[in-house]
């Protein structure tokens, strides 16, 4: 507790005296010790001497920034973990239709033409094989004519 020798004297409204009178009363202090406080308590504040420092506005901008940003990646970690679920999922349905698929057909094609096919779905993956065309470069290749060879058992089957 700092001693305090020193008056000062500010004029403000009556209804700024009453509700300081009023903060004084509910701290269980005199007005003039409420008041030395409040000063205290600003100007440790202003000057960033004690721990008032932590309860500045960038403070609190950070702390709601950091309460957001683990509230959204807790929200993000639930969808994920759902989603990863699904995903897997039709990734297992598609797998099976895929092996079935293979396995009807492998009686039907030889297999230079099922290792064509393979390939020829490995370099396209991602893409729909009936809309692209080759590439020039694709064309002058004799690997093309392979494309075009796993192309056509595509299509027939």
């Amino acid at each position: 507790m700092t001693e305090r020798r020193t008056l000062l004297q500010i004029y403000t409204t009556e209804e700024n005296k009453k509700l300081f009178d009023q903060l004084a009363d509910a701290a269980g202090t005199s007005t003039s010790e409420y008041g030395h406080e409040v000063i205290e308590d600003y100007v440790e504040w202003e000057t960033g001497e004690s721990q008032y420092q932590r309860y500045s506005t960038n403070t609190k901008i950070e702390a709601l920034l950091e309460e957001a940003k683990r509230e959204v990646t807790e929200l993000l970690e639930e969808f994920e973990s759902g989603t990863m679920e699904e995903v897997k999922t039709v990734q297992k349905v598609r797998t099976a239709y895929t092996i079935a698929i293979w396995k009807l057909i492998q009686d039907d094609y030889s297999a230079e033409q099922r290792r064509l096919a393979l390939k020829f779905a490995g370099e396209h993956v991602g893409r729909d094989p009936d809309i692209e065309s080759q590439t020039p470069d694709e064309e002058s290749n004799p690997e093309s004519d392979a494309s075009t060879a796993a192309e056509s058992a595509g299509e027939s089957a």
